[in-house]
C-alpha cells in the first residue's frame, strides 16, 4: 500500500509528458486552437495513432491503479463511503481527459416547489468533447483531488496526526497506537531536563511505545498546531510539571479538553497550581525514582511488563491515560 503514492506520482508524470507530446503534435497540424464543437472532436481524431495508443495505455494504468486505490480506501479508517465515491469520480475525470473529453456528473436531487416535492431527478453522468487545454486542466484537478485522498490512505508519518484530527469519519480511532507525547519544560542550558526526557523516552521504549517531545517532531506548519495534533492523537500523554511552565499547563488543559487524561509527575518540592491540585501528581526524588514510578504506571496501563514488546490487548480495553488512577 505504501507504494501507491509513488506509483500515482509516476503515472501523473507520464500523463504530463504525454499531454506535452500531444500538444506538440496538434501545433504542427495547426489544430491546437480549435474552438467549435466539431473541431474539438477532431482534435482527438487527428491525433497520431501512436499518441492515441499511448492514451489507451495511460487509461489502462489509471484504471488499474484506481482499483488499488479504491480497495485501499475501503480499508482506510480515515475515509468514508463518500470519499470512495469522490475517488471514483476523480478517476473517471482523469480517463476522460486523456481522450480530450470532459466528464460531468450530477447527483440526484429532489424537484420541489415551496413545500411540495414532485419527484426526484436521477443521478446523471456523461462525457463530451472538450478543448485540449481544458482536458489538461481537468486531468490536473482530478489528480490533485486524488492526491489529497491518498494522504488519508497512506499518510506520511508527520502527516498522520493532522489526517486523524481532520477526519470526519465517526469510526476513526482517534489515536495512533504505541505513541506518546511528552509535555515538559525545555531548556537547552539545563542538562537535567534532558536526563528527565531521556528517562521518560527509555521507559516508554521498554513497552514498545515511541515517545517524542515537541522539539523532536517534524513539522512544516505552525508548530503550535503540530503540538496540538500530537496531543490529540498520541495514545499516551505524559507531563512533567517541574518548572511550572505556562506552556505545559496549557498543553495539559488542551489534553483534558479533548478527553485525554495525561500521566502527571513533578520533581519533589514543585508547587501545583490550583487547576491541577485536585489531580494525582506524584513527586519523584530523582531520575531513578521517576523511572521506577513510570515503569509501574505503564505496567498497569498496558497490562504488560517492560521489555515485553508482544502485541498487548486492544488499546480500547486498556485503562487509557490513567492520570488519576
Amino acid at each position: 500500500m505504501a507504494d501507491l503514492r509513488s506509483e500515482f506520482e509516476n503515472l501523473k508524470s507520464e500523463a504530463s509528458q504525454h499531454f506535452a507530446k500531444a500538444l506538440s503534435a496538434l501545433k504542427e497540424m495547426g489544430r491546437d486552437r480549435s474552438v467549435y464543437y466539431e473541431e474539438l472532436a477532431s482534435q482527438w481524431d487527428v491525433l497520431p495513432d501512436a499518441l492515441k495508443r499511448a492514451s489507451d495505455e495511460l487509461e489502462k494504468g489509471v484504471i488499474k491503479l484506481g482499483a488499488e486505490v479504491v480497495e485501499a480506501a475501503r480499508l482506510s479508517p480515515l475515509l468514508s463511503a463518500a470519499d470512495i465515491t469522490d475517488i471514483r469520480l476523480s478517476l473517471r475525470e482523469m480517463t476522460s481527459a486523456l481522450k480530450f473529453r470532459e466528464f460531468e456528473h450530477t447527483t440526484a436531487y429532489a424537484i420541489t416547489e415551496e413545500d411540495r416535492v414532485f419527484g426526484m431527478m436521477p443521478e446523471e453522468q456523461h462525457e463530451r468533447p472538450t478543448h485540449f487545454d481544458t482536458a489538461i486542466k481537468h486531468f490536473e484537478r482530478a489528480s490533485d483531488d486524488l492526491s489529497e485522498k491518498l494522504k488519508f490512505i497512506v499518510p506520511a508519518k508527520e502527516e498522520l496526526p493532522r489526517a486523524i484530527v481532520a477526519s470526519e469519519v465517526a469510526a476513526v480511532r482517534k489515536y495512533r497506537p504505541n505513541t506518546a507525547f511528552i509535555m515538559m519544560q525545555i531548556d537547552p542550558e539545563n542538562p537535567r531536563l534532558e536526563d528527565v526526557k531521556n528517562c521518560i523516552k527509555d521507559v516508554f521504549k521498554r513497552f514498545g511505545i515511541d515517545a517524542v517531545r515537541s522539539d523532536e517532531i517534524e513539522h512544516q506548519d505552525v508548530l503550535t498546531q503540530r503540538i496540538l495534533d500530537e496531543i490529540a492523537t498520541s495514545e499516551f500523554l505524559i507531563a512533567d510539571l517541574t518548572g511550572e511552565r505556562p506552556s505545559v499547563y496549557y498543553e495539559i488543559g488542551f489534553a483534558h479538553a479533548v478527553g485525554k487524561r495525561p500521566i502527571l509527575y513533578r520533581e519533589k518540592g514543585t508547587k501545583l497550581h490550583f487547576d491541577l491540585s485536585v489531580h494525582n501528581v506524584p513527586e519523584y526524588e530523582n531520575i531513578t525514582d521517576l523511572k521506577n514510578k513510570l515503569t509501574k504506571r505503564l505496567e498497569v496501563l498496558t497490562n504488560r511488563h517492560g521489555e515485553d514488546h508482544s502485541t498487548p490487548q486492544d488499546s480500547s480495553e486498556r485503562k487509557q491515560f490513567g492520570a488519576d488512577s
